[in-house]
């Protein structure tokens, strides 16, 4: 996405911060951040609407998790360690 703002270097001095130019990424590299930047925008999705459904989908996504019962187990337990900070979560 045009939008998408990714890490890069950067120069800092009394002048302040300037990215450094990296022209095209590659394109292995590229879908790499595709991927995450859906899995953000999923997530942002979910926050915004309260829905353990795309929180769940969200962690589903990632391809770390495994499977949608482990996406299900990490959000069940994460709702509950955080239930003090997610009162909307259920």
């Amino acid at each position: 996405p045009q939008d998408l703002v990714i890490e890069c270097s950067a120069i800092v001095n009394k002048d302040g911060v300037h990215g450094i130019k990296l022209g095209n990424i590659p394109k292995n590299i590229a879908s790499i951040l595709r991927i995450e930047a859906s899995i953000q925008d999923v997530c942002v999705e979910a926050i915004l609407k309260e829905s353990k459904d795309l929180a769940i989908a969200c962690l589903a996504m990632d391809v770390n998790c495994g499977s949608f019962e482990m996406a299900e187990a990490i959000y069940n337990e994460m709702t509950e360690l955080q239930k003090k900070y997610l009162p909307n979560f259920k």
